[in-house]
């Protein structure tokens, strides 16, 4: 796509239209710097040292979808399986979540 996503230290997720070179989105709910992103086509994905996980459908103006709370520390890495249907999340806590797109439990 065109759009890119850039987390920021005081919790905030920007949306930028890339060609453009414009802001044209940015969200808020976390509490801490926000270190890992992954796009699944319209949902955003983004882990925080708050310890949590956010997915955003950047479609609609009420955005937040899901929130995912399992890690003890920051979460550092995430990544969509090749079938978009599962987020894995890992933190600094060593711990490796396996999260289904429709369920907020790994």
């Amino acid at each position: 796509g065109t759009h890119l996503s850039v987390g920021t230290s005081r919790g905030t997720v920007m949306l930028w239209d890339a060609p453009k070179t414009k802001r044209v989105r940015c969200f808020e709910g976390h509490d801490g710097r926000v270190g890992a992103l992954a796009w699944n086509s319209h949902l955003l994905a983004s882990g925080s040292r708050d310890r949590l996980i956010l997915l955003r459908d950047v479609r609609i103006s009420a955005h937040s979808v899901m929130k995912h709370s399992a890690h003890k520390q920051e979460v550092c890495g995430l990544q969509w399986s090749p079938d978009d249907q599962q987020l894995a999340s890992g933190g600094n806590d060593t711990q490796l979540y396996v999260w289904n797109a429709s369920y907020s439990r790994p």
